[in-house]
C-alpha cells in the first residue's frame, strides 16, 4: 500500500477504533449541522420570492425550511459537541497508548543513539496531541465537504457562472497549504534547538544539579544559552508565520473584490428580470458563507495537513519499530547453560559512528563462572555488557549462547533470564516496595521475595530508616515523598537486581560505585554466594565490571580490556605472574591503599 494511503487509513482506522459508535453518530450530526446554514439561506430566498409573487406555497416552503433548519441545528448542537469531545478524548487516549506500546516494544537501543531518529521521535512525541485531535479534524473535514457541496448546489441554481467564486476561493486552500508547509519546515529545522532547550531546562530545575549550578555560578550561563536557542527557534517560526499571513491576506483581498463584483452582477440581472429577488438575497447571504467555507477549507487544509504529517510520522515509527523488532529472533532462551557464552570476532560501532568501540573480541565465558571485566575508562567494558544483554547486535562477529547465535534468540525471552545492576541506575520514584519488586515483575506481589532481595542487597538499613517502611513514597516531587542519598538509592537498585534468584546471566556494571569499599566488599560476597548457587542450579554466569581490584580478584576469570580489545585474561594469580597490564594496574591501586 502506498505510504499516503497507508497514512490516511491509519488516521481513519485509529479514529474509529477509538470510538466507533461515537464517531458514526458524530459524523451524521456534523453533516446535518454543516448543511443547516446554507439550507436556511435557501429557505430565506424562497420566502422572499413567495412574498414578492404572493405565493402561499412558496412562503410555506421557505418558513418550513427555516424552522426545520433551526430544529436540526438545535439537536445537532445539543448532542454533537459532547459526543465530539468524548470521541476526541478516546482518540487521544488511543494514540498515546499506541505510541507507548510501539516505542517500548522496540527491543534495542539504537533509536536512542541516532540523532536523526531522535529528532523524528521528538516530532512524534511533541506532535502526538495533533493526532489526538485527529477525530475532531476528521469530522471537521467531513462537515466541510458536506457544506461545500450544499453551497455549490445553491450557487449553481442561481447561475453556473457563480461557481467560479468558490473556485477562486480555492486559492486560499493553496495559500494555506504553502503556509503550513513553510511553518512545518521551520518546526522541523528547529528541533535540535528544541531538544537542547528541553534538556537545559531539565538541568536547571533538577535538584541533583542545583549544587554545581550554584557553586560554579552557571545559572546565568544556562539562561543565556536557553534564551539564545529560544530566540533562534522563534525567529525562524515567526518568519514562516509572517510569510503565510502575507500570502493569505493577499488571496483574501482578491477573493473579496471578485465576490463584490459578482453581487453587483446578480443585482443587475435581477433589474433586467433575469433573476429573482430571492436569487439576490441568496447570493448576498451566501457571500459570507462562501468566505467561511473557503476559510474553513483553508483551516482544514492546515489541520488536515498537520494531522496527516503527524500520522505519517507515527506510521514511520510503526514501520521503524517493525523493521527493528527482531521478529526473526524466535528461538527460545535456554533454561540453563551447559557450555557458556562465546564471543567470536565481535566488533561493534555505535550507530552513526565510524570508529569501533570493540574490535575482534574472541572470548569464552564458561557456564557457572564469575567473570570480571577490568580496564581504564573507555576500554569498552560497558559496551560489552550491553551486547551481552542484547541491547545491540554486534557490528561484526557473533555471540553464541550454548552454541546458539544470540541474534536468533527472542530478546524479551533472553532478558527474562537476566538480572542486572548498573552504576547509572534508575531512581524509580515509586514506593520502596515497588522500587525493589519491579526487579522481577512476575513475583512483585511476593513479600518473601522482596524481603529476601532487600537482605541480599544489604538494604535493610535503608528500609528501616523510612517513615512508612516499604510503603514509603520515594522522591521529593510527591507529597510526603522521601528523598534518599545516592548510596541509599544504589542499595535499593542492588536489591532490585537480586529479585531474580537464578538468572542465567547476572550483569554488574560498577553497581556499587556510590558505596564505601567495606560495603562493596560485603555486597560482592553476597553476589559471589548467589553466583555459586546459580552456577550449580542453572549454569548461570556473573559478569562484574569494577575498578576495585580487591573485589575482582575473587572472580574465576578476569578479562583485561584496552582500547576495545581483550588484552589478557586469566585468574588473579596467573595475571599477576604474567606481569602485564593487570599486574601494573593492580600494583598502582595497591600502592595507593598502602
Amino acid at each position: 500500500m502506498p505510504k499516503t494511503y497507508r497514512t490516511l487509513w491509519l488516521w481513519l482506522s485509529t479514529s474509529f477504533r477509538a470510538a466507533p459508535g461515537l464517531m458514526t453518530i458524530s459524523a451524521v450530526l456534523v453533516a446535518a449541522r454543516a448543511i443547516t446554514a446554507p439550507t436556511q439561506t435557501y429557505g430565506v430566498s424562497r420566502l422572499v420570492d413567495g412574498i414578492a409573487s404572493d405565493q402561499s406555497s412558496t412562503i410555506a416552503l421557505g418558513i418550513g425550511i427555516i424552522i426545520g433548519g433551526l430544529a436540526v441545528s438545535f439537536v445537532a448542537d445539543g448532542l454533537g459537541w459532547p459526543l465530539q469531545d468524548t470521541a476526541q478524548e478516546r482518540m487521544a487516549g488511543r494514540v498515546h497508548a499506541d505510541l507507548l506500546d510501539v516505542t517500548t516494544g522496540i527491543p534495542g537501543l539504537t533509536h536512542h543513539e541516532r540523532p536523526d531518529v531522535a529528532d523524528r521521535l521528538e516530532l512524534v512525541r511533541e506532535r502526538a496531541w495533533r493526532m489526538g485531535v485527529g477525530a475532531e479534524v476528521l469530522l471537521w473535514a467531513f462537515a466541510t465537504v458536506t457544506n461545500t457541496a450544499t453551497v455549490l448546489t445553491l450557487l449553481g441554481s442561481v447561475h453556473p457562472l457563480l461557481l467560479v467564486l468558490p473556485l477562486l476561493g480555492c486559492a486560499r486552500i493553496w495559500s494555506a497549504y504553502l503556509s503550513s508547509t513553510r511553518q512545518q519546515k521551520a518546526w522541523e529545522d528547529s528541533l535540535p534547538q528544541e531538544r537542547l532547550v528541553d534538556r537545559l531546562i531539565e538541568v536547571a530545575k533538577d535538584p541533583r544539579t542545583g549544587l554545581e549550578l550554584r557553586v560554579f555560578g552557571l545559572g546565568k550561563v544556562l539562561l543565556d544559552k536557553i534564551f539564545a536557542l529560544q530566540t533562534e527557534r522563534f525567529e525562524r517560526r515567526v518568519a514562516a508565520a509572517r510569510w503565510g499571513g502575507k500570502v493569505d491576506g493577499s488571496v483574501r483581498l482578491v477573493f473579496g473584490l471578485a465576490y463584490a463584483a459578482a453581487i453587483v452582477w446578480v443585482i443587475a440581472r435581477a433589474r433586467n428580470g433575469q433573476a429573482t429577488a430571492g436569487d439576490v438575497v441568496l447570493v448576498l447571504l451566501l457571500a459570507p458563507q462562501v468566505d467561511q467555507m473557503t476559510g474553513g477549507i483553508a483551516q482544514n487544509v492546515y489541520w488536515v495537513g498537520e494531522v496527516v504529517r503527524s500520522f505519517s510520522r507515527y506510521d514511520w515509527l510503526r514501520e521503524y519499530a517493525k523493521q527493528n523488532s527482531w521478529r526473526s529472533s524466535a528461538t527460545p532462551a535456554p533454561e540453563r547453560l551447559t557450555s557458556g557464552i562465546e564471543l567470536r570476532n565481535v566488533g561493534f560501532s555505535y550507530p552513526g559512528s565510524e570508529s569501533a568501540v570493540l574490535s575482534d573480541i574472541s572470548l569464552t565465558l564458561p557456564a557457572g563462572a564469575a567473570v570480571a571485566l577490568v580496564g581504564e575508562n573507555g576500554a569498552g567494558k560497558t559496551t560489552l555488557v550491553k551486547l551481552l544483554a542484547r541491547m545491540y547486535d554486534p557490528t561484526t562477529g557473533s555471540i553464541l549462547v550454548d552454541g546458539v547465535d544470540l541474534a536468533t534468540i527472542q530478546p524479551d525471552d533472553w532478558r527474562s533470564q537476566l538480572s542486572a545492576g548498573f552504576q547509572d541506575f534508575v531512581k524509580f520514584e515509586l514506593t520502596a516496595r515497588e522500587v525493589v519488586a519491579i526487579g522481577d515483575v512476575a513475583r512483585a506481589g511476593d513479600e518473601d521475595a522482596v524481603h529476601t532481595a532487600i537482605l541480599r542487597g544489604d538494604a535493610e538499613s535503608v528500609i528501616a530508616g523510612l517513615p512508612h517502611g516499604l510503603d514509603t513514597q520515594l522522591g521529593k516531587k510527591f507529597t510526603d515523598g522521601v528523598e534518599l542519598s545516592g548510596g541509599q538509592w544504589q542499595r535499593l537498585a542492588l536489591a532490585r537486581a537480586f529479585m531474580r534468584e537464578r538468572p542465567l546471566l547476572l550483569l554488574l556494571d560498577e553497581p556499587t560505585a556510590a558505596l564505601d569499599p567495606e560495603a562493596e566488599h560485603r555486597l560482592y560476597e553476597q553476589y559471589a554466594e548467589a553466583a555459586k548457587v546459580a552456577a550449580s542450579e542453572t549454569g548461570g554466569i556473573t559478569v562484574l565490571v569494577s575498578h576495585r581490584f580487591s573485589t575482582v580478584r575473587m572472580a574465576d576469570l578476569i578479562v583485561v580490556m584496552h582500547n576495545g580489545r581483550v588484552e589478557e585474561f586469566g585468574t588473579h594469580p596467573d595475571l599477576l605472574a604474567a606481569g602485564g597490564r593487570y599486574a601494573e594496574l593492580f600494583e598502582l591501586q595497591a600502592r595507593a591503599y598502602r
